[in-house]
């Protein structure tokens, strides 16, 4: 078929008329689109009740397409292979099963509208993308903008961000993206062809999928932005850096989060070992322990743990500080920043001595320490106590070492130096000082510091800024979104932050666009 799209509503009442009907009346055949593993029948989401300010009528929607084999049995610890294809037609209309993992109850309604599950399942056959677009036509040549989620690197979905708000807004096609996490995607292994970074290979062979198939979902191949948020936007970094990605993007967003991920060396399998112990798995043998753990159901290995990315030779060269230093990273079109309060109140929800009426001089240099750990795990060689105390120098005036919020507010802002500030400014000056060569122009970088504290976060205490995580609100066009009936507005946001999340979306668009 020629193709489909979604009507702009600038265009005549008859034109929107017509394409409903065809809609309506085309049967399944009208948003069927062929891919290299079989075809995939999609669905329409209309979108004049549920998002204001909608420029299509619609956006058609293809949930939990495979772009990998299920890492299930010898898979599980192996790179990703090419998922089986089939005969027919495949219904994508519901989302694919998400990744095993950590899950937690959220206590904030508005928070559902970005982190609540919306797949039925979890399961380790879990590697699936959601393709979002208004324009379904082999021509269209939309840019292309791949999202990568946070939660750490052990929790998180694709399906759980709206990327049909942006994208009803948009000329621009929206991939989401699941990869595994946790112990079944970043454990480190003695395999040469991927001792460790399953998850992030995984989000290697999502864009090898979109090299390949998005033609035809209305996007353009030599257009392909990824972006991410907290551990989506170290990932993104990663890619950046690595030669494993080269060519198969050409610009890349990090939200609050930039290579400040622990490394360890290829050959180191201490954390595996360690987990093999606490299952019952003997480790005398290599191939015993591998064999065993790859027995276990998956319930037991969804826990809490430190996800390392491992320096393996191919994947990653160096580490990434290392490889920031050096300049040795990918030519791309950079966009990547933070917002002013990254650890204001999510993440000092772990902090239980963090409160409205400040902390302690012990309470700051007792726990420091253990945080400062996550800091040194970045090398492959350091010691907290290298670091310790010229960092409590640097961020406490002696003179102020006795006022209890003076010593919250300045840990927070050393910690949200350590793990978001300092490796964004040192990514961007990577970039921005790439050399230019005669057969390509110079990467074109951009910063940003996200100031405006919405005003629908009045749970919050009035000390804390914007958090992390708040930038999303505004990505995913949440102040847009109806109540119901389709009438009102679904949440009280001002004007001006309706305004702020318009401009954001479409910061990020043109960037994709045209960098």
């Amino acid at each position: 078929m020629a193709g489909m799209y979604c009507a702009s509503r600038s265009l005549c009442v008859f034109f929107v008329c017509t394409v409903v009907i065809l809609s309506l009346t085309g049967g399944s055949d009208a948003i069927v689109v062929s891919t290299t593993y079989g075809d995939v029948r999609g669905s329409e989401f209309l979108t004049s009740s549920v998002v204001g300010n909608a420029v299509f009528d619609c956006v058609f929607t293809f949930k939990g397409i495979p772009y990998a084999a299920p890492p299930v049995g010898d898979l599980r610890w192996r790179p990703p292979q090419d998922p089986a294809s089939w005969t027919g037609i495949r219904d994508v209309t519901e989302f694919g099963s998400r990744c095993p993992q950590v899950e937690y109850t959220l206590d904030q309604p508005i928070y559902n509208e970005l982190f609540a599950y919306r797949s039925n399942s979890s399961s380790e056959d879990c590697l699936f993308l959601n393709v979002y677009t208004p324009n379904v036509s082999a021509t269209a040549n939309l840019p292309v903008m791949v999202w990568i989620h946070g939660g750490g690197w052990y929790n998180g979905a694709a399906d759980t961000y709206p990327a049909e708000i942006p994208t009803s807004l948009h000329n621009v096609v929206m991939v989401t993206i699941n990869y595994r996490l946790g112990n079944l995607g970043f454990l480190p292994t003695l395999d040469d062809d991927a001792p460790g970074n399953f998850g992030v290979l995984d989000a290697i062979k999502s864009l090898e999928w979109v090299r390949d198939n998005i033609r035809n979902f209305g996007g353009d191949p030599d257009r392909v932005t990824i972006f991410g948020e907290s551990a989506g936007g170290y990932t993104v970094s990663l890619l950046v850096m690595s030669p494993m990605a080269t060519g198969l993007f050409h610009r890349a967003i990090s939200q609050s989060g930039v290579a400040g991920v622990s490394v360890t060396q290829k050959g180191d399998i201490t954390q595996t070992q360690n987990l093999a112990v606490s299952l019952n798995c003997s480790t005398d043998s290599y191939d015993d322990m591998m064999t065993c753990l790859r027995g276990l159901p998956t319930e037991v290995f969804p826990s809490l743990m430190v996800p390392f990315a491992v320096i393996d030779g191919r994947f990653l060269l160096q580490a990434p500080w290392d490889l920031m230093n050096h300049k040795f990273i990918n030519r791309v079109d950079y966009l990547l920043g933070t917002n002013n309060d990254e650890v204001g109140f999510e993440l000092a929800a772990e902090f239980p001595f963090i409160d409205a009426d400040g902390m302690t001089r012990a309470e700051f240099e007792n726990n420091l320490p253990f945080l400062l750990q996550q800091v040194v795990d970045q090398y492959l060689v350091g010691s907290v106590d290298m670091i310790l105390q010229p960092a409590i120098d640097q961020y406490l005036d002696p003179d102020m070492a006795d006022d209890p919020i003076y010593l919250r507010d300045q840990f927070q802002q050393l910690l949200m130096d350590a793990f978001f500030t300092s490796q964004t400014v040192m990514m961007a000056k990577a970039e921005s000082g790439m050399l230019a060569v005669a057969w390509e122009a110079s990467s074109r970088v951009y910063q940003y510091e996200l100031q405006h504290r919405a005003s629908v976060f009045s749970f919050r205490p009035p000390y804390v800024g914007v958090d992390h995580g708040d930038d999303l609100f505004f990505l995913f066009g949440l102040p847009l979104l109806r109540d119901d009936k389709g009438s009102n507005w679904k949440y009280s946001f001002t004007q001006e932050e309706r305004d702020l999340s318009l401009d954001m979306m479409a910061y990020w668009v043109n960037f994709a666009a045209n960098g």
